[in-house]
């Protein structure tokens, strides 16, 4: 969730997401190449699944907020709802940084398997996913910051939920948690909208191409063997 943010966590979102079952015919599109139609089929499906969780819960988090500020405070009564809403914000971020590092991971097979100069992948397709991890990260330090809650205590998911704990135990910490929140989420509506149309194009680019490779590859092999049956009208080594 930091610029430190732990390798195993965001390791353990992406294989939790690459579980999502394939949209269905998606690996359909290229013969032997289906592993990486299902996972680009699966980030996507994930990416939109995210999106509208992240959308609904910014949602609450800014109700909340408005009446905390109608308040003047958050009371301790209230304050496990919005502890549960904080909660799941933690893991939406998390989620949105493994599917980041997901989607670079994706790039990596897709040039492994086509050649590193794929040509109709964006070229800077790699570098716009690294930047949003490293810009999605900066955004949270600040805010955190902003609000004097230690960034360093955030760095997983599991230190996180224990620094909000421990901050609510206070009036004032569990103004500083709500605020940082509020904040917080609005920032990862806008960012997993952007990774969303990001990987979009990304992914249409690699999908288009990987398909007329396959259909190249398909006319090759049904010239040489139309050779082999007899006819010798065909040329398959020209």
């Amino acid at each position: 969730m930091m610029r430190r943010n732990s390798s195993m966590l965001a390791t353990a979102v992406v294989l939790a997401f690459l579980s999502v079952p394939a949209f269905s015919g998606g690996a359909t599109y290229c013969v032997n190449c289906s592993t990486i139609f299902e996972q680009i089929a699966e980030e996507g499906t994930a990416v939109e699944q995210l999106a509208k969780q992240a959308a609904q819960l910014q949602e609450q988090i800014q109700v909340a907020y408005d009446e905390a500020r109608n308040l003047q405070g958050l009371p301790l009564q209230q304050w496990r709802t919005v502890q549960g809403q904080v909660d799941q914000l933690i893991q939406i971020a998390a989620q949105a940084q493994g599917l980041g590092y997901g989607s670079q991971d994706i790039v990596g097979e897709f040039q492994r398997t086509y050649g590193a100069d794929a040509g109709t992948v964006p070229t800077d397709y790699l570098h716009t996913l690294q930047h949003w991890t490293s810009d999605t990260n900066s955004q949270i330090v600040a805010t955190l910051e902003q609000y004097h809650l230690d960034a360093g205590r955030f760095v997983s998911s599991q230190g996180a939920l224990q620094a909000v704990e421990d901050a609510s135990q206070t009036s004032a910490g569990r103004m500083q948690v709500l605020q940082a929140a509020n904040q917080i989420s609005g920032m990862e509506v806008n960012q997993i909208e952007l990774l969303r149309q990001e990987t979009l194009a990304g992914n249409s680019a690699m999908l288009s191409y990987a398909s007329k490779r396959n259909n190249e590859d398909q006319q090759d092999r049904n010239i040489g063997q139309q050779w082999l049956d007899g006819d010798r009208a065909v040329r398959p080594f020209l």
